[in-house]
């Protein structure tokens, strides 16, 4: 029996699954790793982390399931997106990786957005953002012009993993997008964008599809980990690209997930006057892209008012309480923008607020209307993405609110739609895994996705639900335009 590996390098740990080409996983492993920030709006980590995180996770793996060591034959990565990693000649990291929830970079962002917007709009197909790798990039080459001299090439997280398994610099295309510095549609770097910014073209790694093999596993590390067979290192993709390969079985569904931030993700090759309101990126599909948008506090909300209010109460428990609030949480909105907002605002200055407060509101309802503000929010970033709805009518869901009917069954209410829950939700490390199977197995990823997983439950709206809900949503998009028009004009 042959098996294959999927590895997720996510911001705070790595996670390993293991199945074979039947449907079945086999075994599981992950390791962390800590973010560090010294300063107001930093966050990096060290890249030699990562391979510790890997090295441990697969000995665990292997300990708890030691036939692998003579079955695997391939293993694929998925990574966090934008995150900035720079080598020098002997392939070492220059500095610790700036992550992509780093935000120093607001002067570059600005510079990106004035000088080349147009051009980023027509080739990248986005906007420059805090999160993206480029003004990343930019930032080194001005503060720390010495590591950047001295870079011999940049490349993402899980890049660096592919490096140290096989001694090769690659990226795939889903990666090479969220740098905003390769051209989406040509699937490969802007050499136009190079020049205008000064950037070294030999700097920049091969960009290679999420299917295609970047080598074999070096031979010491094979020998290490006591493998019995070559192993093919397959690249994998992007956090986001993969986890819709792990949810999505076809081009017609689109994808809610719901952890910390929120993000809605829908495959499409159709790019409109629109773009710049969401995020446009090649995906893990050959040749297939899609549309995303981000909603940044998501559960963070829900923790955040736990942590004030209810700090020593169960996160279930107090989740609960919302079920005592009826629909429309007796007219309280909430405003999820404890960060600032990314789609389709993009306005870091946007604050968190309840609208409608009164002394008749209780706890019960203030977490209800965190809950419906969140869906809100995210119904809002779907219908500012452009995206035909008759192609739309169903939603896969996957993170931390799989494990509560309640909010689902809100989500189905508040988008107006049938939301699958699946019986698997491994997220972007089942996406990996199902590139590394495409790799060596040849099936297509639709039939793979079918043999490991299937619909659990249907969540079908309630029309009664779905039109209290329209009148909330309405209120919500005016208080939500108004603040973002009022804190676009604080300095």
């Amino acid at each position: 029996m042959k098996t294959y590996l999927g590895i997720d390098l996510g911001t705070s740990s790595l996670k390993i699954i293991a199945g074979d080409a039947e449907g079945n996983v086999i075994g599981k492993a992950s390791s962390s790793f800590e973010i560090l920030s010294e300063k107001k709006g930093y966050s990096e980590e060290r890249p030699q982390d990562w391979i510790k995180a890997f090295d441990l996770a697969l000995r665990e793996l292997l300990v708890n399931q030691p036939n692998l060591i003579e079955s695997t034959v391939s293993l694929a990565f998925a990574g966090q997106m934008h995150s900035l990693v720079l080598l020098d000649k002997a392939g070492k990291p220059l500095r610790n990786a700036i992550l992509w929830n780093d935000t120093r970079t607001t002067d570059e962002v600005i510079l990106l957005n004035e000088k080349f917007g147009e051009h980023l709009l027509s080739k990248e197909k986005n906007i420059a953002l805090e999160g993206f790798t480029l003004p990343k990039i930019l930032w080194i080459k001005k503060y720390q012009a010495d590591i950047w001299k001295n870079t011999w090439k940049f490349m993402l997280p899980k890049d660096y993993l592919v490096y140290y398994l096989t001694g090769k610099v690659y990226t795939d295309v889903s990666d090479a997008a969220g740098t905003i510095l390769s051209n989406i549609e040509e699937e490969c770097w802007d050499e136009e964008l190079l020049s205008e910014l000064s950037l070294e073209r030999e700097k920049c790694p091969e960009i290679l599809h999420s299917n295609e093999s970047a080598g074999k596993m070096l031979k010491k590390l094979k020998e290490k980990f006591g493998f019995k067979n070559d192993i093919d290192i397959v690249m994998g993709g992007a956090d986001n690209a993969c986890s819709a390969l792990g949810n999505l079985s076809g081009l017609e569904q689109g994808l809610i997930s719901v952890g910390t931030s929120g993000v809605v993700l829908k495959y499409s090759n159709e790019a409109s006057d629109q773009v710049g309101k969401y995020h446009y990126f090649n995906s893990a599909l050959n040749g297939q892209k899609y549309k995303m948008g981000v909603t940044l506090s998501a559960g963070f909300s829900l923790n955040w008012f736990k942590k004030a209010i209810a700090p020593t109460v169960s996160f279930s428990d107090f989740i609960k309480r919302a079920e005592r609030s009826p629909v429309g949480s007796k007219g309280l909105i909430f405003l999820p923008y404890l960060f600032g907002e990314r789609s389709p605002y993009f306005n870091a200055k946007m604050t968190a607020e309840f609208k409608n407060l009164q002394a008749s509101h209780d706890e019960n309802d203030m977490i209800r209307s965190i809950m419906e503000g969140v869906a809100f929010s995210l119904k809002n970033v779907y219908q500012n993405m452009d995206v035909d709805d008759e192609k739309s009518k169903t939603f896969r869901i996957t993170g931390g609110i799989v494990k509560n009917p309640f909010w689902i069954q809100m989500f189905s209410d508040i988008f107006e739609t049938e939301i699958e829950a699946l019986e698997m939700d491994e997220g972007p490390a089942f996406g990996a895994l199902i590139c590394a199977i495409n790799f060596s197995e040849g099936k297509s990823q639709e039939e793979i996705w079918r043999n490991f997983n299937s619909v659990k439950k249907v969540y079908k709206p309630i029309e009664k639900n779905s039109n209290d809900y329209k009148k909330r949503y309405r209120l919500f998009l005016e208080y939500s335009n108004s603040n973002n028009r009022r804190n676009s004009e604080i300095e």
